[in-house]
């Protein structure tokens, strides 16, 4: 399997698609996120765009695959909010098209989101939470030199049982 080249490009309200309304509610691809309890319809995905587009402390950006002749949307990584203060921020992510999941995407937009993080907006700290049954996100984190920092006990509910949060963390 070669390793694609990825983007990672702001998102704005020409990037929303068909697509990616149908990621979003996924049932299957967002059951490791709050999203699986809402139905979002396109309006409120463009609102939810143009919401991080306006704000100074939340990014949306669209995490793009370099094919031959062009940038294929596969997937969000979101960074914030951001502590200007304390010069820290989560983050969170997806590959949405099940063709180029599995293939090392979501470790190469973390990467490169660590890079704008500290670039950028001269970010120190870095964190992800993700549900304790979420392996594949857990493995993306330890790729790169996330460590596990804390447990939060049965947050979240979870196909009627009680799991756990992790919370990851990474100095940059």
């Amino acid at each position: 399997m070669k390793l694609k080249k990825i983007l990672l490009k702001e998102l704005n309200r020409d990037m929303v698609s068909v697509k990616y309304l149908k990621w979003i509610n996924s049932k299957n691809l967002m059951q490791y996120t709050e999203q699986r309890f809402n139905k979002s319809s396109m309006k409120d995905i463009l609102n939810f765009v143009e919401a991080k587009k306006k704000s100074k402390n939340e990014y949306l950006y669209g995490i793009f695959v370099v094919e031959e002749n062009q940038n294929v949307h596969v997937g969000n990584i979101k960074l914030g909010p951001i502590n200007f203060i304390h010069k820290y921020a989560d983050i969170s992510y997806f590959i949405g098209d099940l063709s180029y999941q599995k293939m090392g995407i979501g470790t190469s937009a973390i990467k490169k989101m660590l890079e704008i993080s500290k670039k950028k907006f001269k970010l120190k700290k870095i964190f992800a939470g993700v549900y304790s049954n979420n392996i594949s996100s857990q493995k993306v984190l330890i790729k790169n030199q996330f460590l596990l920092e804390g447990k939060l006990k049965n947050k979240y509910l979870y196909k009627n049982k009680r799991i756990n949060e992790f919370l990851y963390g990474k100095c940059i």
